[in-house]
């Protein structure tokens, strides 16, 4: 049970900082912007991908680090970190995957694919060193 709370947490701390960086990202400069044309703030573009990537990072991110965590488990490695960083970076490739093909159908474009790749990467490997973090912080509050 407190393995699934420290889970829910980082999945919502990820899910946070995600957006955020989303958000300061995907900004368009003042200097840069058009007259008459609507343009996304930071809180618009940060609302609206923290309300689609919170039930990804709930559902996929705590499926694949449970499962992540037991094939890391049976694993005989020196070096855990780059091993499980590998995994979550094919994990994250699942969900950029999925968000793909929902917002352009069957069509390939292979910038936008890699872009959301990307995205996807970057989103897995946030949650995993949250992840880290959350279990350092709570390993101190044990001793």
């Amino acid at each position: 049970m407190r393995d699934f709370i420290k889970l829910v947490i980082t999945a919502f701390l990820s899910t946070t900082f995600f957006s955020a960086a989303y958000g300061i990202i995907s900004l368009t400069p003042e200097s840069e912007q058009e007259t008459n044309i609507y343009y996304f703030s930071f809180t618009d573009t940060f609302v609206f991908t923290f309300i689609y990537t919170f039930p990804v990072y709930i559902i996929a991110g705590i499926i694949l680090s449970y499962l992540i965590d037991m094939i890391a488990n049976k694993m005989q490695t020196r070096k855990m970190y780059v091993s499980k960083l590998a995994m979550y970076s094919l994990a994250g490739l699942i969900p950029a995957l999925a968000f793909y093909f929902l917002f352009t159908g069957i069509e390939l474009d292979y910038r936008l694919l890699f872009y959301f790749f990307a995205l996807g990467i970057f989103a897995s490997n946030t949650f995993y060193h949250i992840l880290l973090l959350i279990n350092r912080l709570f390993n101190k509050q044990k001793t």
